[in-house]
């Protein structure tokens, strides 16, 4: 249901916002430590998601519903929520990264760091319940600020000759991340930009499609312009001596936020912080918005009533991600696979008009969810180490297909 209408510049402003949170900044300095200007790699793969996402855009906005109803529609209420309810598990690690980062980007201020978590939560409940109209204006004014912050930082790093030669440098980076690694994280973020509600919910409350496709362009190209400012920073940190090669990866963004912050003074620090912060709950409230419709399609509760008290209960449930302290883009990227293995084959099979019966498609779904739950638990606990997604994610797409291709062998020529 459409209840506002958007230009494409919100539209394009309200994606942008929802990519350009904690994942994106400190997930982008975080592999410039250790893999250079290849640490572009995460927000150039989403402005390339974006990319695909503007061809299918139009489709989007047609049908006007979350990838959880289109599935329902198909094969029937039990794969609609399970769909949502695996949308939940990969949204539930986007969000516990931009708590984690966000909270560590408070704490640079004069707020403790004990106080910074439950501060950080309740902002993005306050944020994910503003109109989104509001909130293109407000989150658009909050990236550009935060654009121009760290493009001062680069500056004053004597780091612009980095950012200007940010494409070559990236390709000549590129291999110290290895193939693997390469390939786990194209699919892990292209395959959630192109299919992920929290960019959806955008693009179907476009004013029509051509505005929609048109905002997903749009968010691209800033996405490619701005994706390479926090890797740029970190290197030119390095370069200074302020970021060492044995630095904690995930501190290399507030140790250039804070190098600024005393650059600039007290109080123009204060406020750069706490831009980037806004900046970060606008990702952070976007991702809330689409698990609380995720929820909610789960249930026959009003929807006025229940939303609030949802969302207050999926930030709490991120805050609780969030304190395991991993890797920024890891906590994404594994928690993407689960949702990946487990939907990937049915996505597949829908847009080769591949009939699946209904009991197929459920039975998929809990096989690839099943495998690659179990793989990452292990990960989880600290039995198996390294990168290993790609092997979780193969072994989860298999175990999702067989149990496919199983139920139509058995019992061929049945519809869904």
């Amino acid at each position: 249901m459409r209840d506002e209408r958007l230009a494409p510049l919100q539209v394009a402003a309200l994606l942008v916002s929802a990519s350009y949170g904690i994942g994106f900044l400190f997930g982008s300095g975080e592999l410039a430590v250790s893999y250079g200007m290849a640490g572009c790699l995460y927000p150039w793969l989403t402005a390339i998601g974006m990319l695909l996402l503007a061809l299918l855009a139009g489709r989007v906005w047609r049908l006007g519903m979350p990838l959880w109803d289109v599935f329902g529609r198909c094969y029937g209420p039990a794969v609609k929520r399970y769909v949502a309810l695996l949308s939940m598990i990969w949204m539930t690690g986007v969000l516990a990264a931009q708590i984690q980062g966000a909270a560590t980007t408070l704490s640079l201020t004069s707020v403790s760091h004990p106080l910074s978590l439950p501060i950080v939560l309740t902002l993005i409940v306050i944020a994910a319940h503003l109109r989104l109209g509001l909130a293109s204006k407000v989150f658009s004014l909050c990236l550009l600020a935060s654009s121009v912050v760290l493009l001062v930082a680069v500056i004053d790093l004597r780091g612009l000759d980095t950012y200007l030669h940010a494409l070559p440098r990236f390709a000549a980076d590129l291999p110290r991340v290895g193939s693997a690694q390469v390939a786990t994280m194209t699919i892990a973020v292209v395959f959630l930009v192109v299919t992920g509600a929290d960019y959806q919910q955008f693009i179907i409350a476009a004013s029509n499609r051509a505005d929609a496709r048109l905002g997903c362009a749009l968010a691209a190209v800033a996405l490619m312009i701005v994706g390479a400012l926090p890797a740029a920073a970190v290197l030119a940190a390095m370069n200074a001596g302020l970021v060492g090669h044995t630095v904690n990866a995930k501190e290399a963004i507030p140790l250039v936020l804070a190098h600024m912050s005393d650059r600039l003074g007290h109080g123009a620090g204060a406020a750069m912080l706490l831009t980037l912060l806004a900046a970060a709950l606008g990702s952070g409230a976007a991702i809330v918005r689409a698990m609380t419709d995720a929820v909610l399609a789960l249930s026959a509760a009003p929807r006025a009533h229940a939303r609030l008290r949802v969302s207050i209960a999926l930030v709490l449930l991120g805050g609780v991600v969030a304190t395991r302290g991993q890797a920024i883009v890891e906590t994404m990227v594994d928690l993407n696979i689960v949702y990946i293995a487990s939907i990937a084959p049915l996505f597949a099979y829908q847009l080769l008009k591949i009939d699946v019966p209904a009991l197929a498609a459920q039975r998929s779904l809990l096989a690839g969810f099943a495998v690659s739950s179990a793989l990452y638990a292990t990960k989880w606990t600290g039995f198996v180490s390294g990168h290993v997604e790609m092997t979780f994610l193969g072994a989860g797409i298999l175990a999702s297909v067989l149990a496919l291709e199983i139920h139509r062998v058995r019992e061929p020529g049945r519809a869904s």
